[in-house]
């Protein structure tokens, strides 16, 4: 399973760097489905998968590694 982490640096949060990212990514990874987590409290990550075309499917238990605990994640899905 591919898993990739990213961070955005706060200047540019709300500018759309982060949703030209993941698009740029769709289109070179041709695997799907593919499938994305965010903090349940981390409503830009979520914003940027809804924005390329992730569905939310749940949630589930994650462990954080910022915050150094486990928290609940949303849980995304892209099939095309």
């Amino acid at each position: 399973m591919l898993k990739w982490l990213f961070w955005i640096d706060k200047s540019f949060w709300g500018k759309g760097v982060a949703t030209k990212a993941l698009q740029m990514f769709l289109n070179i990874e041709p695997k799907r489905p593919l499938y994305g987590h965010a903090a349940f409290d981390n409503y830009g990550s979520q914003k940027v998968m809804e924005n390329c075309g992730f569905v939310r499917i749940g949630t589930e238990t994650g462990f954080a590694n910022a915050r150094q605990a486990e928290i609940e994640e949303v849980v995304y899905r892209l099939d095309h």
